[in-house]
C-alpha cells in the first residue's frame, strides 16, 4: 500500500498518510506534495479535505530524513508541508494516537484539528539538540500563542488531549474511536457551504494572519468583490429571499 492516498467521495477528499512506524522520510514528504500537489487542481469537485492516518497521526522523522542535510536547491524534508498548507480547500485534520514532531507539523499544516481523546502532541527536537525542521517554530505559535508554543518546544513535553483543547491546538476532542466520523462530518459541513466562499474565508484569513489591520481588511474586502461577481454569491441571495437552502455549483 503506498504510503500516501487520495480519495473523494461526495466532494469531500480523504488524503490518509500511513508511513512505516509513523514516521515520516523523503519518499514520504515528496508523496505527500503529490497529493496536495492534486487537490489545488481540483477545486471544482473537491471542496474540503480531511487528512487521516493510521494508529498515530505521525512519529517524527526517520534517523536516515533527520541525519539528511541541507543543500541550496533542494527542497527541505518539511517542505511538504508547506504544500499541505497551500491546499486552497479547508482541511481537517483526524488526529488519533500521537502527533509528534513531523506528525504534530503536518497537523499544523492543516486549517482544523480534531483529536481523540487518547491524542498526545509534542515537540520534542530540542531533546535530541535539534530544532523543528517543518515549520514547528512558525506554526505552532501561530495556533496555540507565543507563551504556550514556547513551553512545548522548549521543554520538549507532550500535552494531552484536554490541553491540546485548552490551549486551542484542537478545536475538538472526541473518543477515539469517533475521530475519523467527527473529521468527516466538519468536512460535509464546509463542503455543504458556498465553496468559493469558503476559498476565499481561508484565503483571507491566511493572507491577514501576518499583516497589519488595514491590510488584512483590504485582503478581505478584494475578495468579498470577486465574490460578488459569481453565480453562487447571487444563488446564496436568492436562495436567502426565498427561504430554501441555496444549491451552490461552484461557479
Amino acid at each position: 500500500m503506498p504510503p500516501v492516498t487520495l480519495e473523494v467521495d461526495d466532494h469531500v477528499a480523504t488524503l490518509r498518510v500511513e508511513f512505516a512506524d509513523a514516521r515520516f522520510d523523503r519518499a514520504a514528504a515528496e508523496a505527500l506534495s503529490g497529493a496536495a500537489a492534486q487537490l489545488r487542481g481540483r477545486t471544482e469537485d473537491v471542496y474540503a479535505v480531511v487528512v487521516a492516518s493510521g494508529s498515530d497521526f505521525g512519529l517524527g522523522w526517520t534517523a536516515e530524513a533527520q541525519a539528511e542535510p541541507a543543500v541550496d536547491g533542494w527542497p527541505s524534508i518539511g517542505a511538504a508541508f508547506d504544500d499541505v498548507a497551500a491546499i486552497p480547500q479547508p482541511v481537517v485534520a483526524a488526529v488519533v494516537g500521537k502527533a509528534s514532531s513531523a506528525g504534530l507539523e503536518l497537523a499544523l499544516a492543516c486549517d482544523i484539528r480534531i483529536c481523540g481523546s487518547g491524542s498526545r502532541f509534542a515537540m520534542p527536537e530540542v531533546s535530541t539538540g535539534s530544532v523543528p525542521a517543518g515549520g514547528g517554530t512558525q506554526r505552532l505559535p501561530r495556533a496555540v500563542g507565543r507563551a504556550h508554543a514556547l513551553r512545548m518546544l522548549l521543554t520538549a513535553e507532550p500535552v494531552d488531549a484536554a490541553a491540546a483543547l485548552r490551549i486551542g491546538l484542537v478545536s475538538e476532542v472526541v473518543p477515539d474511536a469517533e475521530v475519523g466520523a467527527a473529521a468527516r462530518a466538519v468536512a460535509e459541513t464546509i463542503a455543504s457551504r458556498g465553496p468559493i466562499a469558503t476559498r476565499f474565508a481561508k484565503e483571507a484569513i491566511h493572507r491577514g494572519a501576518d499583516l497589519p489591520l488595514a491590510e488584512g481588511l483590504s485582503v478581505e474586502l478584494d475578495l468579498t468583490v470577486i465574490l460578488q461577481a459569481t453565480q453562487d454569491r447571487a444563488e446564496g441571495v436568492q436562495a436567502f429571499l426565498e427561504k430554501r437552502p441555496p444549491r451552490f455549483e461552484n461557479r
